[in-house]
Order: C-alpha cells, then sequence, then structure tokens
C-alpha cells in the first residue's frame, strides 16, 4: 500500500483511465475518419472502442469481485453490502450506489457501441462519435467519482488500513428479488436512449433524414420496449412490497423514468409516419433529443441531491452537480445547434415541408394528435418533476403534488384513448373510414360492457368516459390483431400493445377511482369487523431466519372463505426504524391487500399508534388532531425536530382548539420523544418518528387505562379493496409481449 492506495484502487483507477483514454482516441479517430475516409481511423476507431469497453467490463468485475470477497476496506463495499447478505442480493449491491449504476451505464453503451461497430461504424461514423461523447463524459464522472476509494479516503477518521468488521448493509426495502432484475432492466432502458440521439444527431450533421430514420427504428422499438418493460416492474415492485396500496405515486424518480419512455414512444409513431409519409422530419429529430435529453435530466434530479428532501427514491447529495450540470449543457448545446443548421441549411435549398393530405379523417392526422398527446404528457410530467428545481430558484422549494398529475391525466388519457381506437379503421389517404361496420360493431360492443360496468357499481361520470374508450381501443385493436395474427403473427404487435393499453387504462380506473380502505385495530385473538364484511384476526408474530418477522392474520372474507395472511412487520437496524410489506391475495376480481401499521405490546395497549401527513387529520376519543408541518432546527450541538399540531377536543358541547408541538431530540445518539399534555383531557401525545421523505410523522397518544380492561397487544393493520387492478397486470403483459412482436417483425424485416 502507496500512500493509501491498495491494489483494488490502483487496479480499478487504471482500468477507469484506460478505458477514458481509450474511449478519448476512439472519438477522434471516427471523427478523423468521417472527414477523411482513411480505412486505417476506422480501424483505430474500432480497436480503441473494443479496449475501452474492456475497461468498463474489467472495474465492473473487479468491483463484483471486492463485494462478493466482502472487502470492505472499499468505501462501496462497505456502504452497500455486509457479511448477511446472500450471493443473490450481494449482487445486486453492484447498482445500488451510484457508482455502481455509472458503471452499469457505461456497461451498457459499450454493449450497444459494439454492435453499432458491425452495423454502423462505416457508413456512419458520426454515430459512433456521439456514443463516445457519452461514454467519455461517465467515465470523467467515474474519475471524480471513484467506485474504488478507500473507506479512509471517504472517512478521515478511520484509520489508513482500516478493515471494518462488517459493512453498513443494503436497505431493506431493496431487499428484493425485483432489486436483482428492475435495476439493470431500466437502466438498458436508459442508456439506449443513447443510440437514437447519435443516430439523429448524425443525420442532422449529414441531411440523411431516410437514412438515421430506418437505422434508428429498430433501436426506438427496443427502447421503448424494454424502457416501458423497466417501469412496469417498478410499478408491480411497489405494489407487492412498500405496503403504501399503490403502484405509481408520481414520485419525482418515477417520473424520471418515464417521461424519456414517452418522448421514445411519440417517435417511435412519428418513425411510422415519416416513413410512410415522409413528413415529420424536424419533429422527429426533436424527440430523438428529447427522449435522451429528458433522461440525463431526470439523471442529474436523482443524482445531485436536489430531491433529497422530496422522493423516497434519490441518491443522497454526492457532490457531481456541476458535472451533471455540465453533462446536461454539453448535449444540450449540441443537440440544438445541429438542430439549428439542419434548419437554416434545408431552408437555403429550398426544401419544404410535406404537407398533409386528404383532410383530417385520415391515419396521418390522428397518428399526429397521438404524438401530440404524448408530447404534452412528457410535458405536463416534466414540468411536475423539475419542479423543486423552479420553485427553489423562487425562493420556496416544494415539490407538485400526485393530485395535480391526476388532474391533468384525465383529460390527456380521454384524447389519448380516443386516437387509438380511430386510428387502426383509418387509411393513410383519403378521409373516409375503411369500416364502418367495424366502428359501429365496435362502439356498440364498448357501450353494452359500458353499461354492464355501471350496472355493477361504476357511478363516476369520467370514469365511465374513460373506460367506454378504453374497451372501444380494445375491440377495435383487437379485431385488427386477430386478422393479421391469421397472416402473420408478428405484424400484430402494435395493434396487441394497443390492446394491452386498453386493459392497463381499465385497471388503472377500477383501481384507483374505485380502491377503498379502511384503518383496523386488531387485539390479539380477537376477530375484529370490517366495512368489507371481512373478519381480521391477529394470530401471532412469526420469527423468521433473516430476522424479517411476519404477522400471521387469520381473514374470513364475505363470501364465506378463510385464508391466512403473512404480512411483514419488523424493526429494522438499519433504518432504526420498522418495515413492512404487505400481504396481497390477489384474485381476478379485486384484490384484498393487508399492510401492518404498528404494534402495541400489551403494558402499552392504553396508547394508540397514529400515521399522519402535512394537513391529515385523525380522530382518537374525543380528540381531533391535525398535523400542519415539521420545524426542523439543526443546531452545532443538537438536532431537534418538531411536529406542529392542531388538536381540537370536544369540551361540553362545543369545540376548544389547542397548537401542540410534541419535540423529537437526539440523545446519545438516539431520536427520543418527548410528551406533550392535551389541556383537560387525560391524554398525552408523543412524536415517535418522522418520515422527511413522505412528509408524515408517527405520534403515540396515551391515555390513562379504564378500571376492568384487559391489557393485551394491538395492532394496527390497512385493509384495502383494489377492484380489477388483475386487468392492469394482464393488460401490461399484452403490452410488454405486443412490443416485443413489433421488434421481432422489424428484425425480420431487417
Amino acid at each position: 500500500m502507496i500512500n493509501g492506495l491498495t491494489g483494488v484502487t490502483v487496479a480499478g483507477l487504471f482500468t477507469i483511465g484506460v478505458a477514458f483514454i481509450s474511449a478519448v482516441v476512439s472519438t477522434t479517430a471516427y471523427y478523423l475518419y468521417y472527414r477523411d475516409r482513411q480505412e486505417s481511423l476506422l480501424t483505430l476507431g474500432n480497436r480503441t472502442f473494443i479496449i475501452m469497453g474492456a475497461g468498463v467490463f474489467s472495474a465492473m468485475l473487479l468491483l463484483l469481485v471486492s463485494i462478493m470477497s466482502h472487502d470492505f476496506r472499499l468505501n462501496y463495499v462497505y456502504s452497500y453490502s455486509s457479511t448477511i447478505l446472500n450471493n443473490f442480493y450481494l449482487f445486486s449491491t453492484l447498482w445500488a450506489g451510484q457508482e455502481g449504476t455509472f458503471l452499469l451505464w457505461l456497461l451498457y453503451g459499450s454493449i450497444f457501441g459494439l454492435i453499432l461497430i458491425k452495423t454502423a461504424a462505416r457508413k456512419n461514423p458520426l454515430v459512433m462519435v456521439v456514443i463516445l461523447l457519452v461514454q467519455s463524459f461517465l467515465l470523467l464522472i467515474l474519475l471524480k467519482k471513484n467506485p474504488f476509494a478507500m473507506i479512509w479516503h471517504i472517512h478521515q477518521e478511520a484509520p489508513l488500513g482500516f478493515l471494518p468488521a462488517d459493512g453498513a448493509g443494503l436497505n431493506p426495502l431493496l431487499q428484493n428479488p425485483w432489486m436483482v432484475i428492475h435495476p439493470p432492466t431500466l437502466f438498458i432502458g436508459y442508456s439506449s436512449t443513447v443510440v437514437p440521439f447519435a443516430f439523429a444527431m448524425a443525420g442532422m450533421i449529414t441531411r440523411d433524414s431516410a437514412g438515421w430514420i430506418k437505422a434508428a427504428r429498430p433501436w426506438v422499438i427496443f427502447n421503448v420496449m424494454i424502457l416501458g418493460t423497466g417501469i412496469i416492474m417498478g410499478g408491480y415492485w411497489a405494489y407487492i412490497t412498500l405496503g403504501w396500496g399503490g403502484y405509481w405515486g408520481w414520485d419525482p424518480v418515477e417520473n424520471a423514468s418515464i417521461v424519456p419512455w414517452v418522448f421514445g414512444l411519440a417517435l417511435l409513431h412519428g418513425i411510422m409516419v415519416q416513413t410512410k409519409r415522409k413528413s415529420l422530419i424536424k419533429t422527429n429529430y426533436l424527440l430523438a433529443g428529447m427522449s435522451f435529453l429528458t433522461m440525463v435530466w431526470g439523471s442529474f434530479l436523482t443524482r445531485s441531491g436536489v430531491l433529497t428532501d422530496f422522493s423516497v427514491h434519490s441518491f443522497a447529495p454526492s457532490g457531481l452537480s456541476l458535472y451533471l450540470v455540465i453533462f446536461q449543457g454539453l448535449f444540450t448545446g449540441l443537440f440544438f445547434a445541429a438542430l439549428a443548421w439542419f434548419i437554416q441549411k434545408e431552408r437555403q435549398d429550398g426544401e419544404k415541408p410535406v404537407r398533409f393530405e386528404g383532410g383530417l379523417l385520415n391515419r396521418e392526422t390522428f397518428m399526429l394528435g397521438g404524438m401530440l398527446v404524448l408530447i404534452l404528457l412528457g410535458v405536463v410530467i416534466l414540468f411536475g418533476t423539475s419542479a423543486p428545481i423552479y420553485t427553489t430558484w423562487l425562493g420556496k422549494p416544494q415539490s407538485v403534488s400526485p393530485d395535480f398529475y391526476n388532474s391533468m391525466m384525465q383529460p390527456i388519457a380521454f384524447f389519448m384513448l380516443i386516437f387509438v381506437a380511430i386510428a387502426p379503421l383509418l387509411a393513410w389517404k383519403g378521409s373516409e373510414f375503411r369500416n364502418l361496420k367495424t366502428l359501429a360493431g365496435s362502439a356498440g360492443g364498448a357501450f353494452v360492457l359500458t353499461l354492464l360496468a355501471a350496472a355493477l357499481g361504476m357511478r363516476h361520470v369520467i370514469s365511465i368516459g374513460l373506460f367506454f374508450l378504453a374497451a372501444f381501443v380494445i375491440i377495435i385493436n383487437g379485431k385488427v390483431a386477430y386478422r393479421l395474427i391469421r397472416q402473420n403473427f408478428t405484424k400484430a404487435g402494435g395493434y396487441l400493445a394497443h390492446v394491452g393499453l386498453g386493459f392497463m387504462a381499465i385497471g388503472i380506473i377500477t383501481s384507483s377511482i374505485y380502491d377503498s380502505s379502511e384503518k383496523v385495530m386488531l387485539p390479539k385473538g380477537e376477530f375484529a369487523d370490517t366495512e368489507f364484511g371481512y373478519q381480521i384476526q391477529f394470530v401471532n408474530f412469526v420469527p423468521q431466519k433473516d430476522g424479517r418477522d411476519r404477522v400471521k392474520l387469520r381473514v374470513k372474507t364475505a363470501a364465506g372463505g378463510e385464508y391466512d395472511a403473512y404480512p411483514q412487520f419488523y424493526y429494522s437496524e438499519y433504518s432504526k426504524s420498522y418495515m413492512i410489506s404487505p400481504d396481497v391475495k390477489m384474485q381476478f376480481a379485486k384484490d384484498i391487500y393487508i399492510s401492518p401499521i404498528s404494534f402495541t405490546p400489551a403494558q402499552f395497549s392504553n396508547r394508540n399508534e397514529v400515521t399522519l401527513g402535512k394537513t391529515e387529520s385523525t380522530v382518537v376519543g374525543d380528540m381531533k388532531i391535525t398535523f400542519n408541518q415539521f420545524l426542523v432546527n439543526m443546531g452545532a450541538n443538537s438536532q431537534e425536530i418538531t411536529a406542529d399540531l392542531t388538536v381540537q377536543v370536544q369540551e361540553g358541547g362545543y369545540s376548544k382548539e389547542y397548537n401542540l408541538k410534541p419535540v423529537l431530540k437526539a440523545e446519545n445518539g438516539e431520536m427520543v420523544g418527548s410528551d406533550v399534555e392535551v389541556p383537560n383531557t387525560p391524554y398525552r401525545i408523543r412524536l415517535a418518528s418522522v418520515n422527511a421523505n413522505s412528509g408524515q410523522v408517527n405520534l403515540v397518544i396515551l391515555s390513562a387505562r379504564q378500571a376492568g380492561e384487559s391489557a393485551r397487544d394491538m395492532l394496527a393493520v390497512e385493509v384495502s379493496e383494489k377492484p380489477l387492478i388483475s386487468i392492469l397486470w394482464f393488460g401490461a403483459i399484452i403490452f410488454v409481449f405486443g412490443s416485443l412482436l413489433i421488434l421481432v417483425n422489424r428484425a425480420r424485416q431487417e
């Protein structure tokens, strides 16, 4: 060890350094080959790209070996792994931290580049130049954010050569099989946005607007399919694991993945129009740029630390903000400069844009309408996701609430479903429907299904309208898909994807608008009734070998059935709080979703625990408690968090209001809550814990035990019904399968 550098650090820095130098050389060689067309320059570019890829792979392998061998001298290994993790989860720590995800991004970029060496480098070397510019910048970031830094390089209190006995471990929420599958899938989608972007950049510079579309089309299909799959995986993971009852919470980090996907989806349809009608040339260039640039913007939001107070998924501040801003600014500037240059050259040459033909009722017009709705969707989500940035500039940092997105999605979904339903019945030219009989029959079928839904309890006007349109989409696109399947199975991919979209829309409508939930207190050994007609009994705790204990609940359904539920509920030393994971009884008609909230041992059963978000209220006895806001005091020698509460108490027929402020203080390395008395009542309120990410407080309401009351363990749970959510997952599978068929069909054509 020399100057605190171990062999692992030196080897890691060497592989990254070699990769960076090779990327710079390869970039230069490909550019010179574009300019001079010397074969030796192409060979140099190809070989140095391969060396760059080998360097990235070696760095990835070295980090993986360090993780699997528990080399806790490395700060990355120490921060995200531990000896108690099995090999399955140890492997997933490779992308648990920022440095690992950058390496994963680089690895995928290298793989894509190796494919492009065979398919595009000779004909269009500028594509390789753009790919390598991105790779070079990512490698530069890794030289700054070194994954092979030793623990004593990061933590000054650690002595030189210090080897911790164990690591900090992996967040319990990430100790899930989906952690092994979901992030790598999502990052394939993220990183693949660079390929259409590179082809678009090359197309603008060489003014080959037809050639870049043909070359980029399979990559766009791949990007839409894989990124969409990753987004769906993330939603399902959240639904079955996190316990809050949903699959999409409009978290800024969740949104950061959907925005580039939406622009990519619009690009895919724009490519179809350009291929068929030679129109939308500049629009498609712009969409290719927006898909990549919004991916980079999302990376900045999640990695710079600006979302730390607004998202449960974002990385902590890392000192990379300046690098990421330069990354964003550089490629945004290059793209719009190339687009402006292309437009100027087109005008100088007298090129005129292709005009729409045949009136409004043709497929081109309706596909353009669908694209505009997708673009609007992307802009709305981008605006909301970026709120912490521009509100910070205005002096009051805040995020956009889910209500904003939900209110905006309804009209967007309405128009989107109309375009997706009608477009298959329209010809590319002319202004007549191909088959009025199909239109009328499909509308009639959708109307009958909507009447059935209304008879079964659907009453909300907007949901009825969206249900009709979703059913319309399924029937029309299903008919076209069936006809194509009989001719050539792979040609039905696009229509099957639309069918999947229709089913997903129905699942979203029913599971969100008609979702119902109830919080229930369960005395141990006693059945408690719920509003849904279920009876639930808290049986006991079931210890697990990994320490992630489960609660055994016996559930009697309204139909007379009975089953045992086993939600997770355990204390985590990692997060110093209780962790929960729901039990989900999946059925076609509805899911029964049971999530623990809190546990009160018998000796403390004269108390209630409640969790409140900002402005939320709860009623305990004759009190109504409302949580207003956090008040944080982070002094040099103390840390205090105060919950500002409004408590309304019924006294002698009238209500009296008190403002109470229980405090959570740091004492001897632990956060300890203090009690405040509610005047003229037997109650005291304690601030037990806070969750700054979700903006929630956990309060304990204590009272004197009533005479003759027996002490029993108490478990609080939230019970929810999710009507027809199975249709959402069914539609998601069809959507992914249809997207895969589109890719297979394109590969056959190529």
